[in-house]
Formats: C-alpha cells, sequence, structure tokens
C-alpha cells in the first residue's frame, strides 16, 4: 500500500519527490487527477502531493475543493512553482490544503520530507477533532491541532501556551475549564497520537519513531503507551492503531458546551 500518491509535473519531479520521501514512505505515482481520485479511493493513502499548473490546463480550485471534501483523512500538498503567482497561494489557503512545496525555490530532499510531515500531522489533527466523540470548544481545538502538528519538536507547556498566545497560567485555567486537563497532558497526547500514526502508516521502526518524538529509546515509547492507551506498540497495531489511541484520548475529555473568554 502507498502511503504518498504523487501527481507531478515530469519525470525529473517525481524522481526528485520519490527521493526525498522513500524511506520513510511509500510512493506511488499517478498519471492524471482522474487517476489519483480513483487511485485515493482503492489505495487510502496518507498523503497525495500535485503539481496544479504543469502540465496545462491548470486543475481547477472547485477539483481540489472536491478532493478535498471527499477525502478528508488525505493530506493534501501542492508542489508547484509559484513564480508571480502569489494570488494562487491566497487562494490554496483558503481551500486549507495541508502543505505547500514551493519548487521554484529548489527545496532540498530535507525541505521536501519536513512539509510533508507537517501535512500528515495537520490532515491527523483535523481527523482527531472531527471524529471526536464530544463537543470540543474552538480554543481547545486550536490546541489539540497544535500539540498533534509540533509533536516531533517535544515543546514545552510554556510554547503551546505562546502559541495560543496567553500566559502560562491563563492557558492552563482555560484548558481545565474546556475539559483538556492541564497543558503538559495535552502534549503529551499530542504525541501519543503521533506515534500511533506513524507505527500504523510508516515503514518506521519503534526505535525511529521513538526517536523522532522525543523518547529515549524505543521501550520509553512502549511504556507511555502501555501506560496511557493500556497496550503495547505491537498490541496497538492488531487494536485499531492511532484510531484506538483517538479513543482513549476522547474518555479523557469532559464534555463542556462553553467558550471562555480570553485573557
Amino acid at each position: 500500500m502507498d502511503d504518498i500518491l504523487v501527481l507531478p509535473s515530469d519525470q525529473r519531479a517525481a524522481a526528485a519527490l520519490n527521493g526525498a520521501l522513500e524511506p520513510p514512505y511509500r510512493v506511488g505515482s499517478v498519471a492524471g487527477i482522474e487517476d489519483l481520485v480513483a487511485s485515493i479511493k482503492m489505495r487510502e493513502p496518507q498523503a497525495c502531493i500535485l503539481d496544479i499548473f504543469d502540465p496545462p490546463p491548470p486543475i481547477p480550485l472547485s477539483s481540489l475543493g472536491s478532493l478535498k471534501r471527499n477525502h478528508p483523512n488525505v493530506a493534501l500538498v501542492i508542489a508547484s512553482d509559484f513564480s508571480e503567482r502569489e494570488m494562487d497561494l491566497y487562494h490554496l489557503g483558503r481551500l486549507s490544503v495541508d502543505g505547500v512545496i514551493r519548487m521554484e525555490n529548489r527545496p532540498n530532499a530535507r525541505d521536501v520530507l519536513a512539509v510533508v510531515d507537517r501535512a500528515i500531522a495537520a490532515s491527523l489533527a483535523t481527523r482527531v477533532i472531527r471524529e471526536s466523540a464530544v463537543r470540543i470548544s474552538p480554543l481547545g481545538q486550536e490546541a489539540i491541532r497544535w500539540a498533534i502538528e509540533h509533536a516531533e519538536h517535544t515543546p514545552q507547556a510554556s510554547d503551546l501556551a505562546a502559541a495560543m498566545a496567553m500566559s502560562p497560567r491563563s492557558f492552563m485555567r482555560e484548558m481545565k475549564a474546556v475539559g483538556l486537563g492541564s497543558p503538559r497532558a495535552l502534549l503529551l497526547w499530542g504525541r501519543l497520537i503521533r506515534a500511533s500514526h506513524l507505527l500504523e502508516r510508516s515503514a518506521e521502526t519503534v526505535e525511529s519513531v521513538a526517536f523522532k518524538l522525543g523518547y529515549s529509546s524505543g521501550g520509553a515509547l512502549g511504556k507511555a503507551l502501555k501506560r496511557h492507551v493500556g497496550c503495547s506498540p505491537t498490541e496497538l497495531l492488531d487494536q485499531g492503531g492511532v484510531m484506538r489511541t483517538m479513543e482513549v484520548l476522547g474518555r479523557t475529555i469532559t464534555h463542556v458546551e462553553t467558550e471562555p473568554s480570553r485573557h
């Protein structure tokens, strides 16, 4: 099963993207937008990467919007030359695409991989919020999304508070008010959700996933999963992977209807 489907402008672009992403991802190429849509239905990839300008004619924004609506669990990444096309970047932002690779900047393999990793994390965060069994306040949604998207940087509670434009004390008070507990616990769940997703959908080992997310060893990650999710990495894959982790997280969230005012 391919993790990422690529609709490139040419063979050279396809080779560059494949070289940047394999490993840890498995990459497959498609021939056109129709083939891409059909392949998404059959293969259920984590992400798709496409050039919207080349070869012509450009892919309509309406087609991208339909792709995003119909396949919300697939991260959508645009890899195009945006020279003299800044307005197109604005429109892509309004479509909430998950990532953009500006090919005119000749990104190296590390930059490409970073964009795709962030895009997949962003798509995962949206999925967690959408499929939550309880209603989460807007502030809570924003905090959960940030915790998942930045899990690989092992942020501190103060970093999360700053990202929400709040003081650590005010942020802790409001997180508890919306039923999400402490910021530290939220960051832990961000790491565990990312770990579960990587273990389930990538070719990476437990050790490599652990190091990517700031754990000292695969054993340390295994202990964290056992303590908070109730199963080892191997058991996790047998019990639904990231869906299992999301289910356990949902039990820790208190249903709160109101949104406190920010300070």
